[in-house]
């Protein structure tokens, strides 16, 4: 049984600040070995539960997180950027189940640690009237290739996303957030405990695991943070404005839309006065 890993940092236990999250933060090392150990024990859960292969995509900012040398030998890991499926890059390889680790709520999301959608710039994304953050684009993906997202973990505003999107989703709180940049976070210890117990018996309910699929054709609509950030992606053919900061794109299907969203997302980044 393949089962594919995507993992971020947010979301993970004890990381509630940029401070952390950040490659320049003061405490960026010490979470990216945080952010190893929780996906070391997603991967032995994994195998325990029954994975004969286990394949990790570190997908935080520029995927160069997850320290190699720490991680489970058993695994296979994707790391580095730019990936065609970014977060969810090789799960067209063809997989059992996918796992979400260390994931975060969507930009917005109250009581929740360090939320955003890919960038601080995209205020809200919708695909056939679908409000999604990262959880629902990584499922969605996951999804187009008929794979179903069997465990995700996070805060408790991040699992209840997953849990509503997805329902029936194994899911697994690491901390409950208080705002947006502080957590009662369980300790290490307990969270990797939970994280493996999560994920082994998570693969014992196989043929529950739930499977977004976005029906085709796909509209997704995207809402900016500024006006002038639609000015900008507005260059993007198939793009339509909606109002003042909001767009619209005609996809054929979610593969489609994932990478006109995946665009749009990079234009408003290459400048920094918008």
């Amino acid at each position: 049984m393949k089962v594919y890993i995507s993992a971020d940092i947010e979301g993970i236990g004890c990381v509630v600040r940029r401070e952390q999250s950040a490659p320049d933060g003061r405490e960026y090392r010490w979470a990216r070995k945080m952010m190893t150990e929780e996906v070391n024990a997603a991967i032995r859960g994994a195998f325990d539960g029954g994975a004969t292969e286990v394949v990790v995509s570190d997908s935080h900012n520029v995927g160069l997180n997850l320290i190699p040398e720490e991680l489970d030998g058993r695994a296979v890991l994707i790391m580095g950027s730019p990936r065609p499926l970014v977060m969810m890059d090789g799960i067209r390889s063809g997989y059992d189940a996918s796992f979400l680790v260390g994931y975060h709520g969507k930009a917005g999301t109250a009581d929740s640690n360090l939320v955003h959608i890919f960038t601080g710039r995209v205020a809200e994304v919708r695909v056939n009237g679908i409000d999604v953050g990262e959880i629902g684009i990584s499922a969605g993906l996951a999804g187009y290739f008929g794979v179903p997202v069997a465990l995700v973990t996070g805060d408790d505003q991040a699992v209840a996303e997953a849990s509503r999107l997805l329902p029936g989703v194994g899911a697994v709180e690491v901390k409950k957030a208080i705002g947006a940049y502080a957590a009662r976070c369980f300790l290490p210890e307990r969270t990797r405990t939970l994280i493996y117990e999560g994920a082994r018996q998570a693969m014992t309910r196989r043929g529950s695991w739930p499977l977004f699929r976005v029906e085709a054709p796909v509209e997704l609509c995207m809402r900016f943070t500024t006006a002038s950030a639609v000015d900008r992606v507005l260059r993007m053919p198939g793009t339509e404005r909606v109002d003042g900061c909001t767009v619209r794109f005609a996809a054929r299907d979610f593969l489609e839309a994932f990478k006109a969203f995946n665009t749009m997302a990079d234009l408003v980044e290459l400048v920094t006065y918008i």
